[in-house]
């Protein structure tokens, strides 16, 4: 059930019988676009129904062609719902607690050395996938997807990859067989499997051999 500003309005203040075939309103609790009867008023609230429905009219807001984590998000920072009835929360009652991811340039550690391999962590931005991505620490990751905290979940994801940083240069095959993956070709490899699913790594990740010893 909707909620207007005002319980009553004059008939000067309302527009009834309005239509709209689409791309131009969409509803507010759920992000659908509307399409069919509407009407509103002079307060600049937007209802559907061809005119005021205590129990069927619903709020409409201007149509916005985003993805799903962008309404997912504004729900989070910009909404409440109150008894059933979801309203925007204004001025300085908007509130959140979460914060910018932090660009690093990582340093392996004595144990990663050892191990031949780091676990380097990437976060890219969801609306802007092609340009926004950059290096973060371990952790900063901890608290992602945790509610109002830590790096938005709505507006970023995270890449985690492993990187090898010890061991041959190059592959060294046996026989046909590889037997000893090289630092180089691993480092290509791994490059390769996760930018079909994230392009913008192969911009980002150009020296298959940093952070190891044959990174001069």
């Amino acid at each position: 059930m909707a909620l207007r500003k005002k319980i009553y309005y004059p008939d000067s203040q309302i527009e009834n019988g309005l239509f709209t075939k689409g791309k131009e309103w969409m509803t507010i609790d759920n992000w659908k676009e509307y399409v069919g009867y509407y009407h509103k008023y002079s307060t600049g609230e937007v209802f559907t129904e061809r005119e005021w429905d205590l129990f069927k009219s619903k709020k409409l807001v201007s149509y916005r062609d985003r993805s799903d984590s962008y309404f997912k998000y504004l729900d989070l920072k910009k909404y409440v719902v109150i008894n059933q009835n979801k309203t925007e929360v204004l001025g300085a009652n908007i509130f959140s607690r979460y914060s910018a991811p932090r660009a690093i340039k990582r340093t392996p550690s004595q144990i990663e050395i050892n191990e031949g391999f780091m676990t380097r962590y990437f976060v890219i931005k969801l609306n802007e996938p092609g340009s926004i991505c950059y290096e973060i620490a371990e952790s900063e990751t901890k608290t992602f997807k945790t509610k109002n905290t830590g790096i938005n979940q709505y507006l970023y994801d995270i890449i985690e990859i492993p990187w090898k940083i010890n061991g041959l240069e190059f592959d060294k095959y046996e026989n046909g067989l590889l037997k000893y993956p090289g630092i180089v070709d691993s480092n290509l490899r791994i490059i390769e499997r996760y930018s079909k699913k994230f392009p913008i790594l192969k911009k980002i990740l150009t020296n298959p051999r940093e952070h190891s010893k044959y990174n001069r």
